[in-house]
């Protein structure tokens, strides 16, 4: 018999509740806790190496120019070396239906600090939605355990400031998957963020993924930070390698592109190049993120801002035998 929780995880702890939605919504004490340096950000008990679920999360909403709202869900790994594909089906499924297919399938271990992957979904619903709910299930076959995360309009409090936050005077990187293509800026996750035209690969063979990344942020004309950039699988049947291994937050395996490389020119952008290579054929889409480095910098926060800025980018990827 499955056993259904509904999730709250708010920046320091995960509550799994027996009752209504409604109370899976409710902000909890220390929802905006900032991990200390070398500390965890939510609740050490809950982290571990292997043999826990991953649980998803709604993260938030934020309007569109278009008058549409963008409903906005991550994932929180509760593993730090265990590394989870669910397939979309009867274990990983999004309702209603019409949205079911957007999610990633693959979910990486949890990032240093005890953090959750952060917005890598997001949901269009129109503007006359009102307070339906968008819900993410996913099923951990050990335990039996189904860990459903409601995501709906209802809580103000639930509103980013997307793509700039004039609070923290800060914007997200721009991205661009191709030299003269469409810009990406913000968190918005798979489903309406950039998604580039698909590729073609072979398995065994690597294909180049290049990163084209500049920040024009509104509030410090002189933000010479640089841009961090990793890459994951999203979607896809088999493994996929990135070399360099740009997908951990340790500073080794993290690609750095300086402002030096497009503070010249209002068009410049800096680039960075990984290779990918696909043990399996199928369809695969990866993910790009690019964030504000924050340790490289003259400002005073150290660590990696969690609530801001950084951009989402997609690459469908067709792999052939």
């Amino acid at each position: 018999m499955k056993v259904f929780f509904y999730i709250a995880l708010f920046g320091f702890g995960l509550t799994s509740l027996y009752s209504t939605q409604v109370e899976a919504q409710a902000r909890i004490p220390g929802w905006n806790r900032v991990a200390p340096p070398g500390g965890h950000q939510n609740d050490p008990q809950l982290v571990r190496a292997t043999g826990g679920p991953v649980v998803p999360i709604f993260e938030g909403w934020f309007p569109n120019p278009d008058g549409t709202f963008q409903l906005c869900f991550g994932y929180f790994n509760t593993n730090t070396e265990e590394t989870f594909d669910i397939p979309i089906g009867s274990n990983n499924f999004i309702e209603p239906e019409e949205f079911n297919g957007l999610q990633p399938t693959h979910f990486m271990p949890q990032p240093d600090g005890g953090r959750r992957h952060y917005c890598v979904l997001s949901v269009t619903v129109p503007e006359e939605w009102g307070d339906r709910d968008v819900r993410w299930t996913l099923i951990d076959e050990r335990s039996e355990q189904a860990f459903s995360s409601p995501g709906r309009l209802k809580f103000s409090t639930y509103r980013h400031d997307e793509p700039v936050q004039p609070s923290r005077n800060n914007s997200p990187p721009k991205i661009r998957l191709v030299a003269e293509g469409p810009i990406a800026e913000g968190r918005v996750g798979f489903g309406r963020g950039m998604v580039s035209e698909t590729r073609q690969a072979v398995v065994g063979e690597p294909i180049t993924l290049r990163t084209r990344v500049r920040r024009d942020n509104p509030f410090r004309s002189d933000d010479r930070r640089a841009i961090r950039i990793r890459w994951f699988k999203y979607q896809g049947p088999g493994d996929v390698i990135f070399t360099p291994n740009w997908n951990s937050w340790k500073e080794e395996t993290v690609g750095w592109i300086d402002s030096a490389d497009w503070l010249g020119f209002d068009s410049a952008y800096g680039q960075a190049d990984t290779q990918a290579v696909f043990s399996q054929p199928g369809e695969y889409i990866v993910q790009v993120q690019a964030y504000n480095d924050s340790g490289r910098s003259n400002y005073e926060a150290q660590d990696f801002e969690f609530w801001c800025c950084w951009t989402n980018a997609f690459v469908r990827i067709n792999v052939n035998q």
